[in-house]
């Protein structure tokens, strides 16, 4: 097939394509030319070299390494079914000669290819993560998407926490959330076994757990400011991406919640939850949902806006082309509590308000994920006149 690719570039068949299952079926991945002397404009090129490169990584993948990435392997047997609340924590260390690891949560035989429910698999040399499912040897759609950074480095331990919720897994890297994956056909509910594949040093454990994740950095409280012009305190909270914080206080009537932060360069999307409890799992009730969505229809001039509540479920969605963001630069986003709804501006404009779905008094924390890195977050009066321009 003839994909009509330039030097450098991979096709999106490439890039999503699952070499670790796959070690033994390709000699080499091909970065632009093989051992022919020709520019290859097939990718993967049977017998051509027993090496090659990926996205500009000098490292060279030999057939021996994908074949061990698959057959170094730790199988544990589940004594009783995966249930709501079951945790699987796995602890390893990648390695150069190992390029890919995977953990698979599967049944059937996991020796001759049996079905698998949740397929998490780490490539290091393209930085990310695929998630999937097989299913009667056949693999469904990728997912790749992430809430956080590509966490991984060769000769870095790392600890997972695997999550089962009714509805999805949840994934934890170092104590921070990285992504959910949806139950598919077949269900890790239904499964038999947890398989790494990959990693040397792994060990796994697997018990129940009544909060997700079990580890992580400390959840610090929002700090109240004079007003929006009081300068940053000494003491206050330095804030990471994917934020979870507490706002113990709430934020009562005649205040405001203010996030100034950096948008990433490659926007795509960014959310503010505020919430009861501040947690991933047992899941809060959230009642604030503001979701700003840069990739949907990028090529017009404003991005979609989306609010919305969750009080046990999603309720109806409001949805407007409001926000005119501009990525890799600094904004200031302002959540108001009205008289009887939620008010939000980015850059003093107003983006969208939601009516209350719940009595505001029960906001107790605020979650913050996807490609907004706040800088600053706190509560401060609320007035009517434009809050300053942060210098």
């Amino acid at each position: 097939m003839d994909y009509s690719v330039e030097e450098g570039l991979l096709p999106r068949e490439a890039v999503e394509f699952d070499f670790a299952e796959d070690a033994l079926d390709y000699e080499m991945v091909c970065g632009g030319r093989c051992g022919c002397g020709a520019f290859c404009r097939r990718i993967f090129c049977r017998g051509r070299s027993r090496s090659g490169s990926i996205n500009g990584d000098s490292s060279p993948i030999t057939l021996t390494q994908l074949a061990e990435a698959r057959d170094v392997k730790f199988t544990q047997t589940l004594t009783e079914p995966l249930s709501i609340g079951s945790h699987i924590i796995c602890t390893g260390t990648p390695t150069e000669d190992l390029p890919w690891f995977a953990i698979n949560i599967g049944s059937g035989d996991p020796e001759t290819r049996g079905d698998i429910a949740v397929h998490f698999n780490v490539r290091l040399p393209q930085n990310y993560v695929v998630r999937n499912t097989r299913r009667h040897d056949k693999w469904g759609p990728e997912e790749t998407t992430a809430f956080r950074l590509f966490p991984f480095k060769v000769d870095r331990p790392f600890t997972i926490e695997v999550l089962v919720d009714e509805k999805e897994t949840l994934w934890a890297v170092d104590g921070e959330h990285y992504c959910s994956f949806a139950h598919r056909n077949p269900s890790p509910l239904a499964a038999g076994w947890v398989q790494v594949t990959g990693i040397r040093d792994t060990d796994l454990k697997i018990h129940k757990t009544d909060i997700y994740p079990t580890t992580g950095p400390p959840v610090f409280d929002i700090p109240t400011r004079d007003s929006a012009a009081h300068p940053r305190q000494q003491d206050e909270p330095i804030w990471r991406p994917n934020v979870i914080a507490k706002l113990p206080n709430g934020i009562a009537e005649g205040y405001q919640l203010v996030i100034y932060g950096r948008l990433r360069p490659m926007l795509h999307s960014f959310a503010i939850d505020l919430m009861d409890v501040h947690r991933e799992w047992p899941r809060a009730n959230i009642l604030l949902h503001v979701n700003v969505r840069a990739h949907s229809d990028a090529q017009l001039p404003r991005q979609l806006v989306v609010l919305n509540a969750s009080l046990g479920a999603w309720g109806p969605e409001r949805r407007q082309r409001s926000a005119r963001l501009v990525p890799a630069t600094h904004t200031t986003i302002r959540i108001v509590p009205g008289p009887g709804e939620w008010s939000v501006y980015t850059d003093n404009v107003l983006i969208g308000e939601l009516e209350y779905r719940a009595s505001p008094d029960g906001v107790k924390a605020i979650r913050i994920r996807g490609d907004i890195y706040p800088e600053d977050i706190y509560v401060c009066p609320s007035t009517s006149s434009p809050i300053e321009d942060k210098k």
